[in-house]
């Protein structure tokens, strides 16, 4: 959008110095828009046909989601703790339960 508005206050400072009639300077404006516009959609579409490859550890809203199994080490070599992992987000462990 930014180069669409610097591409007109070109075409504009343009066809002033040059002396353009006013009709004729909205004819090349409407004209270099309309280009500017059709660049910018050609653009657009090239650069969507690229997918960015998503890694299986990041959730839908960017956030890393720990992906555990039974018999998997921790980061620092140890094997899980019994009962480790077991517990759902959100629920709380009940009292006397360690």
């Amino acid at each position: 959008m930014f180069i669409m508005l610097l591409a007109a206050a070109v075409t504009c400072i343009v066809t002033y110095i040059d002396h353009y009639s006013l009709h004729d300077t909205l004819v090349v404006l409407l004209i270099v828009l309309i280009l500017f516009l059709v660049i910018g959609l050609i653009v657009k579409k090239l650069l969507d046909k690229f997918e960015i490859s998503t890694d299986d550890s990041i959730g839908d809203e960017g956030e890393v989601v720990e992906k555990s199994t039974e018999g998997e080490e921790n980061p620092d070599g140890e094997a899980p703790a019994e009962g480790e992992g077991e517990q759902a987000e959100g629920e709380e462990e009940p009292e006397g339960a360690q």
